[in-house]
């Protein structure tokens, strides 16, 4: 897994999909200040 800060964005790569998905859920059940937002680039 590889992250990356671009600006106000957050840029996580991964061969693997369960990671991601697992990424995706640690930020959802996180109790934030902002909205988070998730982009597919396939």
């Amino acid at each position: 897994m590889k992250t990356q800060v671009q600006g106000e964005e957050l840029r996580v790569t991964s061969k693997s999909r369960d990671d991601l998905q697992a990424v995706q859920k640690l930020l959802s059940e996180a109790e934030l200040d902002f909205a988070v937002q998730y982009t597919n680039y396939r």
